[in-house]
């Protein structure tokens, strides 16, 4: 058996490097490459094609996760779309309007064959009868 050298374990501490996690091993010598492209604004879509033209083939996502982990670039929030809502006409409530307002207001007559299917300005689901707008039966 051997003895302890202090001398040349310092040495090997001194020589030592971490290991890159493998995902990045490929990566690793096209770094100063893909830091130019970023800075000249290059999508990920675009290095990861140009590095596979040049005999290191890699993927978008493989590059976008390499500029985040590697380079330390910010990652930002995906943007949600919006979500449309179909445009419905304001309807003063029967009980929350006062006579005179109803007074001033033109009823709305369906067109048409009264289906209402036609008319753009329909919401979907049920209809709901319109107090204000129905005669009066007599018994």
């Amino acid at each position: 058996m051997t003895s302890f050298d202090p001398a040349s374990v310092r040495q090997a501490v001194a020589e030592f490097t971490p290991r890159r996690p493998e995902k990045f091993q490929d990566l690793m010598p096209a770094k100063e490459v893909i830091v130019e492209l970023r800075q000249k604004r290059a999508s990920y879509r675009a290095i990861a094609e140009l590095l596979t033209q040049h005999c290191l083939p890699t993927s978008k996502t493989a590059v976008a996760v390499f500029c985040h982990e590697v380079l330390g670039e910010i990652v930002r929030p995906r943007r949600r779309p919006g979500r449309k809502r179909p445009i419905v006409p304001a309807v003063a409530d029967a009980a929350s309007a006062s006579a005179p307002s109803l007074a001033t207001q033109t009823p709305t007559e369906p067109t048409g064959n009264g289906s209402g299917e036609d008319s753009p300005s329909r919401s979907r689901g049920p209809r709901i009868a319109q107090v204000r707008m129905l005669k009066p039966q007599t018994s």
